[in-house]
């Protein structure tokens, strides 16, 4: 009974930080939706774009790896760095597909990369100041990770409706899926151990928020 009402605690602060999410980010979607609409129509910059989130995913599975190696470790963890990685693969193959060659992850292959490592660094950075210094490495974790999934929600929502304006044959339903149960499982796992305070996760959000603008920015100036 316990378990059942945990996680409608944790279903119902969801609900609503999804719901202030897309409010807050209001002003940034016809800019992202402005953004993939002219890079889905060209396939070379389209093929960079979605070797850069191949990057940002790979980037995000070996930050896992990097901080969550205790004997200690569960299915739940594996699961996630397994997708994660899972979801660079895809990426990566579909930005191959797309160019017609071999892409690396380097400056001529993506779209404004330093910008893009820069926002993950800078927000991992941001998680750990808002957890401040009696946090936990499983508290960091878990927090970075839910944070990530809601942009990660929020962009690829945007992406499907530009494949679908452009009647491209690429869907990312899959992913999208896999993240909706990431942020899903990040929420109810601090909600489990006491660790989820709306304070802190709306203090992270909104420094995302502010890193997203940025990186945003960058990929219109490097995509024009």
């Amino acid at each position: 009974m316990l378990d059942n009402v945990e996680r409608a605690a944790d279903s119902s602060w969801l609900d609503g930080a999804l719901a202030r999410f897309a409010a807050d980010n209001g002003d940034l979607a016809p800019r992202t939706r402005a953004l993939l609409d002219a890079l889905v129509a060209e396939p070379t910059r389209h093929a960079r774009m979605l070797n850069t989130l191949s990057l940002l995913e790979h980037m995000g599975s070996h930050k896992i790896m990097a901080t969550q190696h205790s004997a200690a470790i569960d299915q739940a963890t594996l699961k996630h760095v397994a997708e994660e990685a899972h979801h660079a693969f895809f990426m990566k193959r579909q930005a191959e597909k797309t160019a017609e060659r071999a892409l690396e992850y380097v400056a001529g292959d993506l779209l404004a990369p330093s910008s893009a490592r820069m926002y993950f660094q800078r927000l991992e950075g941001a998680t750990v100041r808002a957890l401040g210094e009696r946090r936990s490495v499983r508290a960091a974790y878990l927090y970075m990770s839910m944070i990530v999934e809601f942009r990660a929600l929020w962009f690829y929502g945007l992406y499907e409706q530009a494949l679908k304006r452009a009647q491209h044959a690429l869907s990312l339903k899959r992913i999208i899926g896999e993240e909706q149960a990431h942020l899903g499982d990040m929420a109810e796992r601090l909600e489990a151990g006491h660790e989820l305070d709306d304070v802190r996760a709306s203090a992270v959000l909104a420094a995302e928020r502010r890193l997203y603008s940025r990186l945003l920015g960058a990929l219109e100036r490097a995509a024009p």
